[in-house]
């Protein structure tokens, strides 16, 4: 079976009052990104990430303050339908410390659909986490942004010639789906 696994589109990295705002060009991603959810919705499983940070998390000795549980900023944008499932993290990683894993291996998924921000933070990570248990991947490219140009584009080289994930636009899954 296949998911979405979409990443981080919270209100914090992707509005530009949020503490985070990766940039405009995040915005580019909204429409296409919400037509694949609506596509893949009652085909496969639909799962959203949230960062979700303490007050006093350890992250923000790196990052300003973004995400804190329960606020605002840590919710999923206005633009996307609602999902079948959350998992909230508190690290780049999806699976890290969460219950993805379990939640995916219930559901029998074997291949993961990835978009989100930011692609080479938690995006990457994931996808480096999801390799490393067995799962193949897909990165719908013009679903996923950065904070800069060159970090979209590492975080897409590495995934694709180091992790093997499959490069895709939301073309290509809403023709194949």
């Amino acid at each position: 079976m296949e998911c979405l696994v979409v990443v981080d589109m919270q209100k914090d990295f992707c509005y530009s009052d949020g503490s985070l705002f990766i940039g405009e060009h995040v915005k580019d991603t909204f429409e296409p990104l919400k037509m694949v959810v609506e596509r893949a919705k009652g085909k496969m499983p639909v799962i959203y990430t949230q960062d979700w940070h303490r007050e006093d998390d350890a992250e923000f000795k790196v990052w300003p303050k973004h995400c804190i549980e329960n606020s605002r900023g840590a919710e999923v944008i206005d633009e996307l339908p609602k999902a079948d499932y959350y998992i909230k993290k508190r690290r780049y990683s999806a699976f890290f410390a969460t219950d993805l894993d379990l939640l995916l291996r219930e559901l029998g998924v074997s291949k993961i659909y990835l978009a989100g921000v930011a692609t080479n933070i938690c995006v990457m990570h994931t996808a480096i986490d999801a390799v490393q248990r067995g799962y193949s991947i897909a990165v719908i490219k013009d679903c996923t942004a950065a904070i800069d140009s060159y970090g979209y584009e590492y975080g897409l080289y590495h995934m694709e010639k180091i992790l093997r994930a499959e490069m895709i636009t939301s073309r290509d899954f809403l023709s194949s789906i």
